[in-house]
């Protein structure tokens, strides 16, 4: 049996979109083209230079960082920063949260507190999870936020519900396709949207799961938040933006050295810019940076970059400001 390509009880919100197209493996596939990488080009990344080494010596996060005040309270409408990839979004006193990797993991070196306690956050009414990727979809973030939030419902994209419930998720889990609007309170509107990524947990899974972005439109205050997940830069950016009216995206910045090897699938500080512009949003806050060391670059370095090279940008960026509420309105 193969792949779904739409979920049959979500519905369409772009016009003649019949659902994800797959490639002729029978794998999801990006919408202009793939660049998989494969363990050769691993290996290449590995051995290659590193012209960056000497500055990740005793790194330390730009990030500024704080305990989230009142975390239950969400009746705020704002984005509360949780590091790297991972928010809380209060809009209408729901209270969405995506990609958590909020646990200790021994694999990947965490550069900045998690502003609270697991057991703390028990008052999510959305679980948005972008993609497969482990520093997206932490297994024991997951299963212990979902243990403290059993009426939280997941969204997320098809055929990744097999890993929730091979982890023992209980939680409604609601997968969607590209385009597709999930089914949410009557004030808030959630789209699953293309991204220019992959996706694999294994050796011998790669694609069989989808990826994606979202789109988050809170019907009361008008306020449209677009959240970019895993992404290269590339003409999806465009095609979005000309379908939305977005207030604020959020756009990764980090894990984008060697170029070679990271562009198809990780924006850097000059591409994510071209992303903002081409989505043509109001406001920016760049993401995927200062939290996890991934890639070549220092964890401080797309900011530094960002900020030296692009200074005609500063003034519509809202910066990822740890377990601080940067209000909406």
């Amino acid at each position: 049996m193969g792949l779904n390509t739409f979920n049959k009880d979500l519905k369409f919100v772009k016009s003649n979109w019949t659902g994800n197209k797959l490639n002729s493996k029978g794998l999801y596939t990006n919408l202009y083209g793939d660049d998989i990488k494969n363990f050769g080009d691993v290996w290449r990344w590995m051995r290659g230079a590193k012209p960056l080494a000497n500055l990740k010596k005793n790194q330390q996060s730009p990030l500024h960082w704080e305990t989230i005040e009142a975390i239950n309270d969400k009746s705020q409408h704002a984005i509360i920063p949780i590091g790297h990839a991972s928010f809380i979004i209060d809009t209408n006193s729901l209270r969405l949260l995506i990609d958590p990797v909020v646990a200790p993991n021994r694999f990947m070196k965490r550069y900045t507190k998690v502003p609270f306690h697991i057991p703390e956050l028990t008052n999510v009414d959305y679980l948005l999870l972008s993609h497969n990727h482990r520093d997206h979809i932490d297994k024991s973030s997951v299963i212990q936020i979902c243990k403290h939030n059993p009426n939280a419902i997941i969204l997320t994209g098809l055929e990744i519900g097999r890993i929730l419930k091979g982890w023992g998720i209980k939680n409604q889990i609601q997968e969607a396709g590209w385009y597709q609007q999930f089914k949410t309170a009557d004030n808030l509107a959630i789209d699953y949207l293309p991204s220019q990524h992959w996706s694999r947990r294994w050796l011998n899974d790669t694609n069989i799961q989808l990826w994606g972005s979202f789109m988050i439109q809170d019907k009361l205050t008008n306020t449209t938040i677009y959240f970019a997940g895993d992404s290269g830069y590339g003409q999806h950016f465009s095609d979005i933006g000309n379908d939305y009216s977005i207030d604020i995206a959020m756009i990764g910045i980090g894990a984008y050295e060697p170029r070679w090897f990271m562009s198809s699938a990780h924006t850097g500080p000059s591409d994510a810019l071209k992303a903002f512009q081409d989505l043509k949003a109001k406001h920016w806050m760049p993401m995927h940076y200062g939290t996890f060391d991934l890639s070549d670059e220092p964890i401080y370095y797309p900011e530094k970059i960002l900020r030296e090279q692009h200074p005609e940008a500063l003034e519509q960026i809202k910066w990822m400001d740890i377990g601080k509420r940067i209000h909406l309105q």
